[in-house]
């Protein structure tokens, strides 16, 4: 086993734990407040732009840290009202099912990060620029055979696009 294998199985330990306490409704209803915070921290860096002027950085890193700052913020707050109202709807215990579906979900999540980490190691670079750290990994080819079947189910255009930006940066 390498550090890349190691590093998704202690990723995966960490989510399957986190996901069992934490339960599938509170982590759902976690998901879709950050979903909704997303385009109120659109609406949000244009208010508070100017207010800040151009004190910090440059516009685009100033906004960049500004637009995460409120993405952040907004979805803490909306998720912990989400969390409440949840609480109060259905009790603050979480039943065997809703953690095992948590636990479940937290799988899922880690393979889908890692499953997308090596595909961009496989489509966007090179053979000889290849990290060392998926060198020797048991898990790669795994990933590496779900991610290509997650290729071909994208549509040709996807797939021509992503083709596209390979060769115009000669990857």
């Amino acid at each position: 086993m390498n550090s890349f294998d190691a590093v998704v199985y202690l990723g995966l330990a960490i989510a399957v734990v986190t996901g069992f306490n934490t339960g599938l409704l509170r982590s759902a209803i976690t998901i879709l407040a950050y979903l909704a915070a997303m385009p109120i921290a659109m609406g949000l860096v244009p208010l508070l732009s100017p207010q800040i002027g151009d004190k910090l950085a440059p516009p685009f890193a100033q906004n960049s840290l500004l637009f995460f700052g409120a993405f952040l913020v907004t979805g803490m707050v909306l998720g912990k009202l989400a969390r409440i109202a949840l609480d109060d709807a259905i009790g603050s215990r979480a039943g065997m099912a809703d953690r095992l579906g948590g636990a479940a979900l937290g799988a899922v999540r880690v393979g889908l990060i890692a499953t997308t980490l090596v595909l961009i190691f496989d489509r966007l670079l090179p053979t000889n620029q290849q990290p060392t750290f998926m060198t020797g990994s048991r898990l790669r080819p795994l990933l590496s055979a779900a991610g290509q079947l997650g290729i071909k189910s994208l549509p040709p255009d996807v797939v021509a696009a992503i083709d596209r930006l390979r060769k115009d940066r000669h990857i």
